[in-house]
């Protein structure tokens, strides 16, 4: 895991991508597409069932990622840490083609972003074309992408993997629910836009 930093430039994110996605229940994780400075980046977002303090997201987080699973399949995992306070985890399927997408676009932008959320509805924005891309987990991530565009995971593999994880994982934290994954009209950008301005907070 690496150090992300904030960042809170203009920003032009689907609209009906984050009303599905502030409607799923908490705590939550999502992919999609934004557009910062007429240049299109891929972003995770968390949304989590507590408040986290702005003295803890003002000092970044932590940003892993690895591939787990057999000879048969794997998934995609990324684990997000903010200091002091807590561990979040996601699964995702390497064959759905919002992950192929977005995944690709984080590491061929080189400018991924990432997004937390509060159960107050403020949102904080990290990374972006400022942020750079020279964490170990995006160059782990880098030098996975091939292999994943070519992984698939049925459902019910999906559903192991998930299935292990929840009952041990490593390192410990929360395992955020996938959600905003079937629509791939949400990532674009050309229409239904949703514009965040450097000082907007809530979402």
């Amino acid at each position: 895991m690496s150090n992300v930093y904030p960042l809170l430039p203009r920003l032009t994110v689907n609209s009906a991508f984050i009303g599905e996605f502030l409607a799923a229940p908490a705590p939550c994780c999502a992919l999609g597409l934004v557009e910062e400075r007429k240049r299109t980046c891929g972003f995770l977002a968390l949304r989590t069932n507590e408040i986290i303090p702005p003295t803890v997201t003002g000092s970044g987080f932590n940003f892993g990622h690895s591939l787990l699973g057999t000879s048969r399949y794997l998934v995609v995992h990324f684990a997000f840490e903010f200091y002091g306070f807590g561990r979040y985890h996601v699964l995702v399927k390497p064959n759905n083609p919002i992950v192929r997408t977005v995944l690709t676009a984080m590491v061929e932008g080189d400018a991924p972003f990432f997004f937390a959320i509060n159960a107050n509805g403020s949102a904080t924005a990290f990374g972006g074309e400022q942020g750079g891309c020279g964490s170990d987990a995006m160059a782990a991530l880098r030098g996975n992408l091939p292999r994943i565009l070519r992984s698939e995971a049925t459902d019910a593999q999906y559903q192991e993997a998930l299935a292990q994880f929840r009952a041990n994982p490593l390192p410990p934290g929360t395992l955020l629910n996938w959600v905003c994954r079937d629509n791939v009209e949400h990532l674009d950008l050309s229409s239904d836009q949703l514009t965040l301005s450097p000082a907007a907070t809530d979402w």
